[in-house]
């Protein structure tokens, strides 16, 4: 089969390995029929040596498939099943699991990467692939509803795996209350998966910070944002204040975590209100947040990784209702063998380019 695996630093490739076998009983095989590319996979190539990535690991912790073929433990779905994973494979009767954080999983891991992979056992794959072992695949693979359960509407479920998850993790954490003032920092797919999350609860506006012009544009256009400021041209602080009366936002949700953006954030925030910092900048550049500001202005910061299977059944029947589409943040469809294409796309931030899909 293709895949996607990693070469060396900066370096992927797309060649052919062994169609991945049923390991233990609780595994399943997906025939995959579109996965994502994440940011984080780009940091993980970008940073191989440093985050443990060995040459030839499979990439891609996003994609929707068919279930090929079951373990003799699996009873949630069945060969045939149209199903979305979360990316992270997780074990659903943990003690985290059981308290709806399957983010802290103690057998868990994210799919294509080295982050905890030996919890699912020899010969984790990434979902940039033809077909994938799924490890505690009762817990970690969603049944798709027959609206959603075919090619056409892929795209629409697939960032509920880990994108638009992490977007409604940063609206639910952030405390959007209707009528208030949200600030979403950050234009690439998480940042635009969070205006739209932001809208299922009704804010009066929805400002999106960011440094591309045309992933700016994307958000106001496509992704539902009412004011949108470039960075680089304009200081965001003053935006946001300009736009509250001076007092500033009471939700703002960084899905870039560096030191530039989390200052902003505490910056920018009304006294009394809340913070969730979903971006990894801090990995791999120290932040030192200035947290008297946040101590002095009553503010609740929030971090976290997503917990994407605690969300999927409520996810899904937003999206089965038509109310929001997630897929919009695929702005390029490739075919796996060009994988290598899509991820020079989005690691230029080409313009036009928030996030690419991959075919096998």
């Amino acid at each position: 089969m293709l895949a996607t695996y990693y070469q060396d630093r900066s370096e992927i490739r797309v060649g052919k390995i062994d169609v991945p076998d049923i390991i233990n009983p609780s595994d399943a095989i997906v025939r995959v029929t579109l996965a994502g590319i994440c940011g984080a996979d780009l940091n993980f190539i970008d940073y191989g040596p440093e985050m443990g990535v060995e040459q030839g690991m499979r990439l891609g912790h996003e994609f929707v498939g068919i279930v090929e073929a079951v373990g003799k433990d699996v009873t949630n779905v069945k060969v045939g099943d149209r199903v979305v994973a979360s990316a992270m494979f997780v074990d659903g009767e943990c003690h985290h699991c059981s308290r709806d954080l399957p983010s802290a999983c103690e057998t868990g891991g994210l799919f294509g990467s080295p982050l905890f992979a030996q919890h699912g056992g020899p010969d984790i794959q990434g979902g940039q692939s033809e077909y994938v072992r799924v490890p505690f695949a009762n817990a970690s693979l969603f049944t798709l509803p027959e609206s959603l359960a075919s090619e056409e509407t892929d795209h629409m479920v697939l960032p509920l795996a880990d994108n638009f998850a992490t977007g409604y993790h940063g609206a639910l954490n952030s405390n959007i209350q209707e009528g208030e003032t949200v600030v979403v920092i950050g234009d690439g797919a998480v940042g635009q998966s969070a205006v739209i999350a932001a809208s299922l609860f009704n804010p009066a506006q929805i400002i999106l910070v960011g440094r591309h012009d045309s992933r700016l544009e994307f958000g106001k256009t496509k992704a539902g944002a009412t004011h949108v400021v470039n960075a680089k041209t304009m200081d965001p602080i003053e935006f946001v204040k300009s736009l509250t009366g001076g007092y500033g936002a009471m939700s703002i949700i960084d899905s870039v975590g560096n030191q530039d953006s989390v200052s902003q954030a505490l910056a920018m925030a009304h006294a009394g209100g809340k913070l969730s910092i979903l971006g990894f900048g801090h990995l791999y550049a120290p932040v030192e947040a200035p947290y008297g500001e946040a101590l002095w202005k009553n503010l609740t910061v929030h971090t976290g990784i997503v917990n994407v299977a605690a969300y999927m059944k409520k996810l899904l029947p937003i999206v089965e209702s038509g109310k929001l589409n997630p897929g919009v943040i695929f702005t390029n469809t490739l075919k796996l063998a060009d994988a290598v294409k899509g991820y020079e796309l989005m690691g230029s931030r080409a313009p036009g380019t928030v996030k690419v899909a991959l075919k096998p």
